[in-house]
């Protein structure tokens, strides 16, 4: 800012104020735009650190979610034979085959009606990335297109399943002609999401057979 100061000739002092100058105008618009460019930052860091929150939140829900729904089909299993589309009779009521990433067991599912029966079958499978679960409307259903599906995870990478028999996982299920009939006492669950790897254990109902 330039100012005169001179005095008059009674003796006071003057000042004259001729405005900003060229240089404070600059100084100004420099300190206002680097203070709107850390407001800039500060809100855009907090945009992404909430997104990415709300990300891990969803996610915390999804797996969540999975894991009760899993958890109870495998607990209210139902030991029965199975049979295929065509009424022919499954190796096991409780399928699950090498590398296939898929499985596949009857389940006590509560119904609506008293006049439909409760036992469905449920298949878990991994399908593009995602595990889904399909639901079918009877226990040795007839139509292969018939179910209910439900995505449960997404972005899922490394889907496994094992079972525990005779002190040792087995990759497949039934392990012999002798557990055919049977369900495994335990079924290991593994997969990798966002390069996050996960373990779920499930001791499933082997007492409820029918």
């Amino acid at each position: 800012m330039l100012i005169n100061i001179h005095i008059n000739p009674k003796g006071f002092w003057l000042m004259n104020n001729k405005g900003f100058t060229i240089l404070e105008v600059l100084i100004s618009l420099v300190i206002l735009s680097m203070i709107a460019i850390v407001s800039s930052n500060i809100l855009k860091s907090s945009l992404e650190t909430e997104q990415e929150t709300s990300l891990q939140l969803n996610s915390i829900k999804e797996l969540n979610l999975a894991s009760t729904i899993i958890r109870r089909d495998l607990r209210q299993i139902v030991n029965i034979n199975s049979k295929d589309f065509y009424g022919n009779n499954l190796y096991g009521n409780f399928i699950s085959q090498i590398n296939s990433q898929s499985l596949m067991f009857n389940s006590n599912i509560k119904s609506l009606s008293n006049e439909v029966s409760p036992i469905k079958r449920i298949q878990y499978e991994l399908d593009n990335n995602i595990l889904i679960r399909k639901q079918y409307f009877s226990s040795n259903p007839y139509d292969q297109d018939d179910f209910i599906k439900i995505e449960l995870i997404k972005n899922i990478d490394n889907l496994s399943f094992s079972f525990f028999h005779e002190n040792s996982w087995h990759q497949s299920w039934p392990v012999s002609l002798n557990t055919s009939n049977k369900i495994p006492i335990l079924v290991k669950i593994e997969f990798t999401k966002k390069n996050k790897e996960y373990t779920w254990i499930v001791d499933p109902n082997i007492t409820h057979v029918l």
